[in-house]
């Protein structure tokens, strides 16, 4: 997925911090009294030479910078941009909150009080020299918007930009954060009593989908090929996706379910290349391109199926929410 990050830098401050940090990368070796030795371990393994340009952002009013940053990936492509110009880029390698490393680096905004805690490291940095209204002007803005505040685009924007201007990153795979890994895992732990309880409910609820639409029988047809499956080989699928589903839909088991074979025909349902229309039609996504799927779908998954009419609105549902046409 594109990302772009468009980071306002020029203030005086801000520009002194990118001459700093960004034109003159920060050395390791002189703030790894700042950083978790895991992060230091995993910087250097991507910066060799233990040099790394970082750049960073206050919390915000309100925290909603942090709320900003949290969207931003390992890959995504920053824009610096100030002087009504961007004038450079990087492509962000990690994230990392560090108010000891931020204060130490930057110190802290005179006004608010705030240092730049929401790190992330970057490389492969440009300079550039695009005006506003050519960035305005690939992204769909209006042609005199100004670039304020921290801002991550959506993807449709980000790829039209890096298109325009050639600046698509290397498809390069960074490895994981230690830190995040852990905190992940961390989290995985805390929630998971809640998991396990949110399992066995769904357990229930999934055995008595099968137990309806299987009748206690050992095989059972596909919906959308009509060939016959061991029950092992049949996913209980919802109609609607369960999701969106009332508490009156989902205990709807005459209705809300259907049997889907695990080798094709689920997950092409469950990811919006065949839904099915009023009359019966199945609709097949001119969006899959791949042969092995498309010729799949065309010469497996058959053209009609009997909708009973208790169905028709849960496919109605499908096909206008989830078909991708």
């Amino acid at each position: 997925m594109s990302q772009i990050v468009l980071q306002p830098s020029g203030s005086r401050e801000a520009v002194e911090h990118y001459g700093n940090t960004i034109t003159e990368p920060v050395k390791l070796r002189e703030v790894k009294s700042k950083l978790d030795p895991k992060l230091t371990k995993f910087l250097r393994s991507i910066f060799p030479n233990g040099q790394v340009p970082m750049w960073g952002i206050t919390p915000g009013g309100n925290g909603g910078n942090v709320t900003k940053w949290e969207r931003v990936e390992p890959g995504a492509v920053v824009l610096f941009a100030g002087g009504s110009e961007i004038f450079g880029s990087g492509v962000v390698v990690t994230k990392f909150h560090n108010k000891a490393l931020a204060k130490h680096l930057w110190g802290a905004d005179k006004e608010s009080g705030m240092t730049w805690e929401y790190m992330y490291a970057l490389t492969d940095i440009r300079e550039l020299n695009i005006p506003y209204k050519d960035f305005n002007r690939a992204v769909g803005y209006k042609p005199k918007n100004v670039i304020r505040g921290i801002n991550v685009l959506d993807e449709e924007k980000s790829e039209a930009f890096l298109d325009s201007f050639d600046l698509q990153p290397k498809r390069v795979e960074f490895p994981p954060n230690p830190l995040d890994v852990e905190h992940a895992v961390k989290k995985l732990d805390e929630l998971d009593e809640l998991d396990k309880k949110y399992e066995a409910a769904s357990r229930v609820e999934q055995a008595a989908l099968r137990e309806h639409l299987l009748q206690g029988q050992g095989k059972g047809k596909c919906f959308f090929c009509g060939r016959e499956f061991l029950s092992g080989f049949l996913h209980a699928a919802h109609v609607k996706k369960r999701a969106e589903c009332t508490n009156k839909e989902k205990r709807d088991l005459r209705n809300i379910g259907m049997l889907n074979c695990v080798f094709g025909c689920d997950q092409l349902y469950e990811r919006g290349y065949i839904a099915v229309d009023a009359s019966g039609q199945v609709a097949k996504s001119r969006k899959l391109k791949n042969e092995t799927e498309k010729t799949y779908m065309e010469s497996i998954v058959t053209t009609t199926v009997n909708v009973p009419a208790g169905q028709k609105q849960y496919f109605a549902w499908h096909l206008k929410n989830k078909f991708k046409k």
